[in-house]
């Protein structure tokens, strides 16, 4: 008989890097964008302390590959969006319930999570989370479907500004921010662009939007 294939936690695409549930426990996909500065698979260290904190097991992790070389480029833009909304079809095709999926992401990232979610014809996920400073959003008119008219926004907005121009933004086109807190006090150190305490604030999110559900296997 041949040995069990050890499971590996990782799994690399040209699209993204998914790190997967707790063998046994997946009920949950997060879908986490990456900023102008970093990488996706930068991001892989935040899923530890998540799990650390108790709430995050059941969840898998997916990184995507976002393009930041034209910024300013709306064909970029919507390249990136369209890669969002591809993952979210395909984890809904394979079986994850749209009410237990998430998006989200730290600056630009989280802009293109929220374009990305708000653009989306069909699929009504069940929140956009993020952590950011410079939350940039271009006009909204025109970009707002019904199927995601009343998915929340959960903003850890570290600016120090009275209030976010981008959930300004967002509330002014009459969607629901329903929670903007601020970021940490102290500066991030070491090579991670986030603080324990915003990775904390962002688990808080995490388990309202994707609450533990009873287990089925990968």
């Amino acid at each position: 008989m041949a040995a069990p294939v050890p499971f590996d936690p990782l799994i690399f695409t040209d699209d993204y890097l998914r790190v997967r549930a707790v063998p046994t426990c997946h009920t949950s996909t997060f879908v986490w964008c990456h900023s102008a500065a970093d990488k996706g698979a930068d991001w892989q260290f935040m899923v530890a302390p998540l799990r650390a904190l108790g709430h995050c097991n059941h969840i898998a992790f997916i990184f995507p590959y976002l393009d930041y070389s034209a910024p300013n480029d709306p064909a970029i833009r919507a390249k990136n969006e369209a890669l969002v909304q591809k993952i979210v079809d395909e984890e809904i095709v394979k079986g994850c319930h749209p009410d237990r999926v998430a998006v989200g992401g730290y600056n630009e990232g989280l802009a293109v999570a929220l374009l990305a979610t708000l653009a989306d014809p069909k699929n009504t996920i069940n929140g956009v989370l993020g952590i950011t400073e410079r939350l940039a959003l271009p006009s909204l008119a025109g970009v707002c479907r019904d199927a995601n008219a009343q998915t929340p926004v959960f903003v850890v907005d570290r600016s120090g500004a009275d209030g976010n121009e981008g959930t300004k933004a967002l509330e002014a086109a009459g969607h629901p921010v329903r929670a903007v807190v601020d970021g940490s006090k102290n500066a991030s150190s070491g090579a991670n662009p986030v603080t324990q305490e915003e990775l904390e604030k962002l688990d808080t999110f995490v388990h309202e939007v994707l609450p533990v559900e009873f287990a089925k296997k990968e």
